[in-house]
């Protein structure tokens, strides 16, 4: 994708994300109905990456779900009866608001059986036996210090060893001050992995009558053929590698490359 492409997507996300959560540039009262809908929003609405994936992987790649990252736990309103779905997350608060019906229905709306384990989501995850999810989320890169760590060769190995045969990661990437798509984009080479990138647009319109923010989103799988329907979508690409740009590892790890500078 061409620098001016992503710079005047980058536009739009912070021209959305100016009227986010404040409530600027939609009503307060439209705002709040979105929030009690149980519909997810933002960066996650059914139109965008994340629910165009969720719609047309197997089934039962859906039935054990992990997402690093609680937030609002928005995510959860795509769980379904009969699934386990379980946040990680690091911060106790988060999940004191994501649960407080005041502010956020999403877990106790959810009709999935949905658990929160709280502390760093890539130690807990060691914890859990090989092969336990077909899906993992992992949405814990969009604030301006992104916890490297979830991001490195050895990171990525311990996710694919969490993975059941055939399962997808799906990585959250939106970060106004940093690229992250060719870290990916080495990670899924190193690895032999089947990856595919969508740089969803918005603007203050769409979010004001959709609630729909910009969004980048990153699938990464050894199975390719659980991602031929979106491999077919024009608007999924095979994400851009960058040249001599350095592995990134537990040892090594370096941000300064990937500063989005313009």
């Amino acid at each position: 994708m061409n620098r001016r492409k992503r710079r005047e997507q980058r536009k739009g996300r912070e021209e959305a994300k100016g009227d986010y959560p404040s409530g600027t540039g939609v009503d307060g009262g439209g705002l709040a109905r979105r929030l009690l809908s149980g519909r997810p929003f933002g960066y996650y609405t059914r139109s965008g990456p994340l629910g165009q994936a969720i719609a047309v992987l197997p089934p039962a790649l859906l039935d054990r779900v992990a997402v690093v990252g609680l937030g609002a736990g928005t995510i959860a309103a795509y769980a379904k009866p009969g699934q386990h779905w379980t946040f990680y997350e690091i911060n106790p608060a988060d999940e004191a608001i994501a649960r407080d019906p005041r502010y956020f229905t999403y877990l106790g709306d959810s009709p999935a059986t949905v658990d929160v384990v709280l502390g760093d989501g890539r130690f807990s995850l060691a914890a859990t036996p090989d092969g336990s999810f077909g899906l993992i989320i992992l949405d814990a890169y969009n604030s301006d210090s992104i916890p490297i760590h979830l991001l490195t060769r050895e990171a990525l190995a311990l996710y694919l060893h969490k993975l059941a045969p055939g399962g997808v990661l799906l990585f959250h990437i939106s970060n106004l001050h940093l690229n992250l798509e060719p870290v990916l984009a080495a990670l899924a080479q190193d690895a032999n992995l089947a990856a595919l990138v969508q740089h969803d647009p918005s603007n203050q319109e769409i979010f004001s009558h959709t609630g729909k923010l910009s969004s980048d989103w990153l699938l990464l799988t050894r199975n390719p053929a659980v991602l031929k329907s979106l491999a077919t979508d024009s608007r999924w690409q095979t994400p851009e590698l960058q040249p001599g740009l350095p592995l990134w590892t537990d040892d090594y790890a370096s941000v300064f490359p990937i500063i989005r500078w313009d």
